[in-house]
């Protein structure tokens, strides 16, 4: 990847599937918003290989908070238990 493919990469990663999920994510009601997130998240790893480990995390972060964790200042590093 150049330069440019990365930046535009990091760009559209962060705006347009963290920007869109970090506050709402998707919610469990039958409505498949868990697939179209899912389907999303796999659709950027496959255009930017070189974020997926990024992508993953960012993944994980949206499920915890979906699960209500992180409302809490300090609260982002409990246990999902």
């Amino acid at each position: 990847m150049t330069d440019k493919e990365v930046q535009n990469g990091f760009n559209d990663v962060w705006i347009n599937f963290w920007g869109k999920y970090k506050d709402a994510p998707p919610k469990d009601d039958g409505s498949g918003a868990w697939e179209s997130f899912h389907t999303e998240s796999t659709s950027m790893k496959e255009r930017y290989p070189l974020l997926e480990e990024v992508i993953n995390r960012m993944t994980t972060e949206i499920i915890e908070r979906a699960g209500g964790r992180g409302r809490i200042p300090g609260d982002y590093h409990r246990s999902p238990t």
